[in-house]
């Protein structure tokens, strides 16, 4: 049978490892629960993304507008629907932006990616966001991130031309 003593001392030395173990518990939790919420916040910007497609395979005549450097249509009913389309993708990019640290950095990236191209190739996109137009309600953040990509062409064919030379020198046998 152990002394007052001995339980004693075995209690000075039990606590902490007790407490530790119940950190390592808790930090194991919180390590889960934030994966649990980035691949929920990936599922649901995805899934907003795929609304917005299927937006352009019901209105394909929308598509030039965004991906193909079309300037805006002066032609009603077009023009009311392009802006609306346009509407769409800017919130979406916005959603994304303010969301960005409940998104793992890789997801995040392909984000930032698509959205600079498209601001590159999409005159109707860049004068919308213009601060006399819709641009004074998005964030300083997601207004700083697209003119970073337009300054560095994001998605013109010169910049997809140095990816692809710097893809392909990393594939290089030597490289790995």
């Amino acid at each position: 049978m152990l002394t007052l003593e001995e339980w004693t001392m075995l209690g000075t030395w039990a606590a902490p490892a007790v407490a530790a173990l119940g950190f390592l518990l808790i930090r194991n939790q919180l390590q889960g629960d934030r994966e649990a919420l980035e691949t929920q916040t990936s599922w649901e910007i995805y899934n907003v993304g795929g609304g917005i497609l299927q937006t352009f395979i019901g209105n394909p005549e929308c598509r030039p507008f965004f991906y193909d450097g079309v300037e805006a249509p002066n032609a009603e009913p077009l023009r009311s629907k392009v802006l609306a389309v346009n509407e769409l993708i800017c919130d979406h990019m916005e959603n994304i932006i303010l969301h960005r640290r409940a998104l793992d950095a890789e997801t995040y990236q392909v984000w930032v990616l698509y959205m600079q191209g498209l601001y590159n190739r999409s005159p109707v996109m860049r004068a919308f966001l213009q601060p006399e137009s819709e641009g004074y309600r998005y964030s300083g953040q997601l207004l700083d991130l697209l003119r970073e990509g337009l300054r560095e062409q994001v998605g013109s064919q010169d910049w997809l031309d140095r990816q692809k030379a710097a893809a392909t020198a990393v594939r290089q046998p030597g490289n790995a």
